[in-house]
């Protein structure tokens, strides 16, 4: 009996350490206690950033596939804009390119399931289904009408205890891109080559992981897809017919001093975020962190 206890013992413990390990594709950053608004207007003031395991790259149209394929949302792959300019292949030509056209609802939804499948507790607790249409905001016919139709969408709430993946916050983003507390310590951001990092390409993303990594060696931040966080830019907040306004992190420097690029200067003068509402698919995509405590 004893030995029983103690084989499973260890296989809780090693169960555990795994799910709270870095994956391959994850690193470690170390949190901190930091005003963050000090820094980056759009963020919030003196919060606790917590130690956290970051996905390497943004979510790939590969990996998005799974998740459309699981749940059968297959007519995304017939998506076309402007009678064809924009299409699913054209923005994502590669499998390993940013994913692109992804909802806020869906980039939470999508969080939950890579946390089932990988034996995660889901971050998210989803009161409510959204039934998936290519184009939410659409004239329908109603009772022999024609009406603008908005939907609901479902109030989601977030576990901040789970183990499972997540949405970064506005402050965990900017944390994030201005290299944790050491970048932000050593001015890592304040001159850069922004060439180095951002991509100028605007009818598709690029593979991920194709320009030069942050000092955190977290690629793309800078370039390639805009990324939903969680949480509201309250620069841009603003009237939503749907239950709560989230925002998408994006921006592209293209007139800027490339070699002695600031990211804090940047941010503090302009505002070159891409407010999104939560059902606009747009171009954008997500990149996905768990808690690592």
């Amino acid at each position: 009996m004893k030995k029983k206890f103690v084989f499973l013992l260890n296989i809780f413990v090693f169960s555990f350490i795994f799910a709270n390990s870095p994956k391959n594709n994850e690193v470690y950053v170390k949190g901190a206690n930091i005003n963050m608004q000090k820094y980056i207007k759009f963020c919030d003031k003196t919060k606790k950033i917590k130690n956290l395991y970051v996905q390497k790259y943004e979510v790939t149209r590969k990996e998005f596939e799974e998740y459309l394929d699981y749940y059968q949302y297959s007519m995304l792959k017939q998506y076309s804009k402007a009678g064809g300019l924009y299409t699913y292949d054209n923005l994502m030509p590669y499998p390993n390119c940013a994913a692109v056209l992804i909802t806020f609802y869906d980039a939470c939804k999508y969080c939950n399931w890579r946390s089932m499948q990988e034996g995660y507790v889901p971050a998210y607790d989803i009161q409510g289904e959204l039934p998936f249409e290519l184009s939410y905001f659409q004239w329908k016919q109603e009772n022999e009408e024609w009406v603008y139709y908005v939907p609901k969408m479902p109030e989601i709430r977030l576990n901040e205890k789970a183990n499972g993946y997540r949405l970064p916050t506005i402050n965990e983003y900017f944390y994030l891109l201005l290299g944790g507390q050491e970048g932000i310590d050593n001015k890592w951001g304040e001159k850069i080559n922004i060439a180095e990092y951002e991509s100028f390409i605007t009818d598709s993303t690029e593979k991920v992981g194709s320009l030069k990594p942050n000092i955190l060696s977290i690629y793309d931040l800078f370039s390639n897809a805009p990324e939903w966080i969680w949480g509201e830019l309250k620069e841009y907040c603003r009237d939503d017919p749907v239950n709560s306004v989230k925002n998408a992190i994006g921006y592209s420097p293209k007139n800027s001093n490339y070699n002695n690029f600031n990211l804090i200067s940047y941010f503090g003068t302009k505002k070159n975020l891409s407010p999104a509402s939560p059902l606009e698919r747009g171009f954008i995509g997500m990149r996905m962190v768990r808690n690592a405590e």
